[in-house]
This record gives structure tokens, C-alpha cells and sequence, in this order.
């Protein structure tokens, strides 16, 4: 019995022993590496280290020293070791002297037991040498230009900048100084950028582009929009811009025997102005007078003036404020009949703008649509009817004019734009029509 205790005794320390060594880790050999330079350039010289294998559960280079383990520590693998040893590259991105180090640790497998034994150190200095001018920019600035070969800044303001006293914001290369150059931009002004590691210095010139103001006083886009309740609501009309007298037409097309001027009392104008800053008034240019805009709701039988306001107002005409004046006219019915060329069509196509200034025409397969014979006509409308003309020596195909509305050979492979030359109570405009022809199989 006594030797049986005796034995249970001696297996219980050996049990005690061992578990104290498993709640505790070794100490790590002391790792050794090597690096072939100490010297080098902030984010452009690559170190090469070659760290020795040792017994340990990992291995880490620590390239900012001991004091910045979060900084780019660099865990190695096993797999990372050929003949005892590990080559690893590394580029720095902070510039000052780091002392290199290696760690190797071994861990408890609960991890609550660690221990780490680092290599002697080796001191490496990074300096930058970078000079550049990376950014350059002012508040409200619209463009910034640098030319990194000649060293030179561009810088464009909007107009009426005071360029006697604005601040740039400026960034230059990592580390770098740059010298001040003032407020004052109403000459080039030149900066210097000196290196961290207080090598020369490179000069940068600045200059400023004030933009001249703003001269367009041209619609981009015109046209009217039915707004009154009734069947007619939502129809966009059509408008003609003319630029050389300074008027613009709105039009529709006559649907019926008799025209309701009350169908007109509420036209809503969709417009929009080629210049970025102009703006545009009712009437002619005050600087207090009414702004008009896109969707504003006018009656188009009274008489309208819009004058267009660009950011440089004070010129005079034609440069300055422009007034157009804004009518409204009804235009003919387009009657359009394809014979075809060489062979005429069977059947001859023919058909008008009832609804509207578009029309589309059918022809039969294998019409060649490339070179097809049209003749144009017209219906005037019945009222006004004794005051509207129309030009039957020029009509305008997709913008170029022809000398005649019949025999008019056209390509119709896409949908063409016709123009006619109307007047109507004194006011001549042009009224356009879109032509499409499909060939039905």
C-alpha cells in the first residue's frame, strides 16, 4: 500500500511539472539579420534584409525599430526560409533614422504566455529629395495647369477675381517647404520648394489666367408648350430663332378652318441660353428688370420681348444685352410625294402633316430610299390665310438650300429635316418639318 501512494505521489509532480512548463513559454534564440545599405530615398530606394532562420514560433522584421511595431511590421514565414535564410525588399515611407530590428517570439498555444527576443539593431536613415509643386489651386479656381518639365503653374480664375489678394493652397512633395510667395498674383509669381533633406531647392513660377467675362447673348434651345387644358394640352411648338433680326417665332400647324387665339393665351416657354452666366429679362434691359425663364407662362397674342443679359453687360450691341422679339405664327401643312429615281414608286407615296411637323412614309421593298424624287407642297392655313406666303424658290434640306420644292432628290437612309420660308402679317420665319421614310417588308 505504502508503495502504491509512493508512485501516485511521483506521477502527480510529474503531472504539476509539466504543466507549469506548458503555461509558459521558452525564450527564443536572438535572431540576426543583415541589410545591404543604411542610407536611402523616402518611397523610392528598396533595402534588401536577409533575416537568419531561428527556432522560434515566428519571425518579424521590423523595419521602424522596436518603438513602431505597428509600423509595416512584416511577419515571416517558414515557407519564406531557403537554407536558413529569408530575403525580404522593403521600401520606406517615412523619412528619419529607424533602427532596424528582428523579433522572434514563441507563444503559449492559449497565448497568455509570450516571450520575444529581438536582434541587436541596425540604424537606417531615409531622407526625401523630392521638390516638386504637386497641386496648386485658389478658392473658386476653374483650371489648374503644371508643367512638371518647366516648372511652371497656370492657374485660371473666373472673371472678376481680385487677383491683387487672393491665397493659393498649395501642395507640394511630401517633407518639402515651400517659400511664400504673397497675395499678390497681378504678375508671375515664383516660389521655391526645398527638399527635406536640404538639397537644391527648385523654383516654381505661378500665373494666374483671370477669364475674360462672358460675351454670348444667344438662346441655345427655343420652344413653346401648350399648357392650356383642352386636346391641344402638353403639344410643343416649334420656334424659329433668327439672330440677325433679333426675333423669335413660335408656330404651330393649322388643324382646323378657324383659328381660337384663346388656344394661345398660355404657352408655357421652354428656352435655354447658349451663355454658362447670361441671364434673361422680360422687355428691354434693365438692370432691375424681370428675369424670364424656362416653363414661365406667357400669352403669345400679346406682343413679347425677351432680352438676353450676359455676364459682361456692360457692352453695347451687338455684344451686350440683345433684345429678340417673340411672336407667334401658324404654319402651312407639308404635303410630300416620293416618285422615286431612277423608276417611279408603285404606288406613288404621298402624304401631309396633319398633326403635327413630323410625317412618316411607308414605300414597298426594294426601294432604293438613297435617291428618292419628292415634290413638295402646301396648304396655307385658312385663317390668317390672305396673309401667309410661303417662298417657292427655296426650300432647305437638312440646311442646304434648293432651288426648287419639286424634283428634289433626297437621301432618306435617316429622318430629314425640311424647311420652309413663310410670311405671315409681315413676320417671315422658317417653319421645319421632319421626313421620315421606312421600308416596309
Amino acid at each position: 500500500m505504502r508503495r502504491i501512494l509512493y508512485y501516485s505521489l511521483v506521477c502527480l509532480l510529474w503531472v504539476s511539472v509539466n504543466s507549469c512548463k506548458d503555461d509558459e513559454a521558452s525564450q527564443p534564440p536572438t535572431p540576426t539579420f543583415t541589410v545591404d545599405r543604411t542610407t536611402g530615398l523616402y518611397n523610392t530606394t528598396d533595402f534588401v534584409f536577409i533575416v537568419d532562420q531561428v527556432g522560434s514560433n515566428a519571425v518579424s522584421l521590423l523595419p521602424y525599430g522596436a518603438d513602431h511595431v505597428n509600423d509595416a511590421g512584416i511577419l515571416i514565414p517558414a515557407s519564406s526560409f531557403t537554407n536558413g535564410k529569408a530575403t525580404i525588399k522593403f521600401r520606406y515611407a517615412q523619412v528619419g533614422t529607424f533602427n532596424a530590428v528582428v523579433i522572434a517570439n514563441n507563444h503559449t498555444g492559449d497565448g497568455l504566455s509570450v516571450k520575444n527576443t529581438l536582434s541587436a539593431p541596425t540604424p537606417i536613415t531615409i531622407t526625401s529629395n523630392r521638390n516638386a509643386i504637386l497641386d496648386f489651386t485658389f478658392d473658386h479656381s476653374t483650371k489648374t495647369v503644371i508643367d512638371t518639365a518647366a516648372h511652371t503653374i497656370t492657374v485660371t480664375v473666373p472673371a472678376g477675381t481680385d487677383v491683387t489678394n487672393i491665397a493659393p493652397k498649395i501642395t507640394a512633395s511630401d517633407f518639402a517647404t515651400v517659400s511664400d510667395g504673397g497675395k499678390n498674383f497681378s504678375s508671375d509669381v515664383v516660389y521655391t520648394v526645398t527638399p527635406q533633406n536640404g538639397g537644391a531647392g527648385q523654383t516654381w513660377t505661378a500665373h494666374v489666367i483671370v477669364t475674360p467675362r462672358e460675351k454670348t447673348n444667344l438662346f441655345k434651345s427655343f420652344q413653346g408648350l401648350l399648357s392650356k387644358k383642352g386636346k391641344k394640352a402638353g403639344l410643343v411648338l416649334p420656334a424659329d430663332v433668327d439672330t440677325t433680326g433679333n426675333k423669335v417665332v413660335i408656330y404651330d400647324i393649322g388643324r382646323r378652318d378657324t383659328l381660337d387665339p384663346a388656344d394661345y393665351d398660355s404657352v408655357a416657354l421652354d428656352f435655354a441660353l447658349a451663355g454658362s452666366f447670361a441671364y434673361a429679362e422680360y422687355g428691354a434691359y434693365s438692370p432691375t428688370g424681370t428675369r424670364a425663364h424656362g416653363k414661365d407662362t406667357v400669352d403669345l397674342n400679346d406682343p413679347l420681348q425677351i432680352t438676353i443679359v450676359p455676364q459682361d453687360s456692360a457692352l453695347t450691341a451687338p455684344k451686350g444685352p440683345r433684345t429678340f422679339d417673340v411672336y407667334f405664327r401658324i404654319a402651312p401643312k407639308l404635303i410630300v410625294t416620293l416618285t422615286g429615281d431612277p423608276a417611279p414608286l408603285h404606288p406613288i407615296v404621298k402624304d401631309s402633316t396633319n398633326a403635327g411637323f413630323a410625317l412618316n412614309l411607308d414605300v414597298l421593298n426594294p426601294t432604293d430610299v438613297t435617291k428618292l424624287t419628292t415634290d413638295f407642297s402646301f396648304v396655307l392655313p385658312v385663317a390668317p390665310a390672305a396673309a401667309t406666303t410661303v417662298d417657292n424658290t427655296t426650300i432647305l434640306v437638312n440646311g442646304v438650300a434648293k432651288p426648287s420644292l419639286t424634283g428634289v432628290v433626297i437621301d432618306y437612309t435617316k429622318p430629314v429635316k425640311i424647311s420652309l420660308k413663310v410670311t405671315q402679317d409681315g413676320i417671315t420665319f422658317w417653319a421645319t418639318y421632319t421626313i421620315t421614310v421606312t421600308v416596309v417588308k
